[in-house]
């Protein structure tokens, strides 16, 4: 079971926030710092994940080191369904968010409205013995959504409606991480 219980494991040295005046570096330099440490990831995954949201991130008990990464197809019907994410409330009202979402003139909206699908994928975790939170154990959850909350919240939305990329059968771009036992 993995355990989102646990004290924060990342190495400060991957902090992106390194510089002089303690502002965040470039995202190259960055990437360019951290590619030792990190360069098992797709770079598009430390940067929307480890970069972007550093001392944000309810995941930071994950041992990086132990991650590896695929870049997978999947159907909005499969991440729907087999997905789990902290945030299931928000797929009560999936109207009230299509209102809201639909037709923005930035990412993630203006690519899924455009093409179907996001530009960048989300980061889901595979967790085939289930996981631990703060609210409980669900040995049942196989996979779990670590980055793309409004992503997912907006695919949500519009297969409440089938529109665009919210069709059942769309298929949509995702990284799927996994702790690798061999990897240290």
């Amino acid at each position: 079971m993995i355990d989102f219980t646990g004290p924060n494991v990342w190495d400060e040295s991957l902090r992106p926030d390194l510089d002089c005046d303690g502002d965040k570096v470039s995202e190259v330099e960055w990437l360019e710092r951290t590619a030792p440490s990190l360069g098992h990831l797709d770079a598009r995954v430390s940067l929307q994940w480890i970069y972007r949201h550093w001392g944000m991130s309810p995941y930071q008990s994950l041992p990086l080191p132990r991650l590896s990464c695929v870049l997978e197809t999947w159907t909005t019907q499969r991440i729907l369904h087999e997905v789990g994410w902290r945030l299931p409330e928000w797929d009560r009202q999936p109207e009230a968010y299509l209102e809201h979402f639909q037709g923005r003139a930035f990412e993630p909206f203006r690519s899924m409205d455009a093409i179907g699908t996001w530009d960048i994928p989300p980061i889901i975790l595979a967790t085939p013995s289930g996981i631990r939170t703060e609210k409980g154990e669900f040995p049942h959850v196989r996979y779990w959504l670590i980055e793309g909350h409004l992503r997912r919240r907006y695919l949500g939305a519009l297969a409440s409606s089938e529109k665009g990329g919210g069709h059942p059968h769309a298929r949509h771009e995702i990284f799927v991480l996994a702790l690798d036992a061999e990897r240290e």
